[in-house]
């Protein structure tokens, strides 16, 4: 009788062993993230310039990920750029850490501002987006009807 009791702890033991090694560590890099904006203006008059402060919400912190930005003037025309009156080209990207003023001090919501100015006096629609290195893209529409501004004299 010892002796399976024996054989039934080796057994146990055995299968206990050789199930839970497992030297493969998972480290998860490709995070899920969205982009915002604070509330926006519906309006501008053309040759107004208006901020426009994005957050990028990411679900975790991965050292290695790098992100990138760019926009597309969908309708109108006008100039987009950051704090330091660098404009951003339409269709380019850019990397994000670029932006002068990008807030890193949570990684889990980095904050940055852009700036628009209306060079028309038809309604502007751009579309931003940010892309990690992993391949995934977000993107954030943004509308601004124009003002009928003329004065008649």
């Amino acid at each position: 009788m010892k002796n399976v009791l024996y054989i039934c702890i080796g057994a146990l033991f055995a299968v206990l062993v050789l199930s839970s090694c497992n030297d493969a560590i998972d480290i998860r890099q490709d995070y899920d993230f969205k982009l915002s904006t604070w509330y926006l203006q519906k309006q501008i008059a053309t040759g107004e310039t208006v901020e426009i402060r994005f957050y990028l919400d990411r679900e975790g912190d991965y050292e290695k990920a790098e992100y990138e930005l760019g926009y597309i003037q969908v309708e109108g025309k006008g100039e987009v750029f950051d704090s330091e009156g660098v404009k951003l080209v339409n269709r380019e990207v850019r990397p994000l850490v670029k932006v002068p003023g990008l807030d890193t001090e949570n990684p889990m919501k980095q904050v940055f501002t852009l700036f628009y100015r209306s060079t028309s006096a038809k309604r502007s629609e751009l579309r931003f987006f940010v892309r990690d290195n992993f391949g995934q893209e977000r993107e954030r529409t943004v509308t601004f009807d124009t003002e009928n501004s003329t004065a008649e004299g």
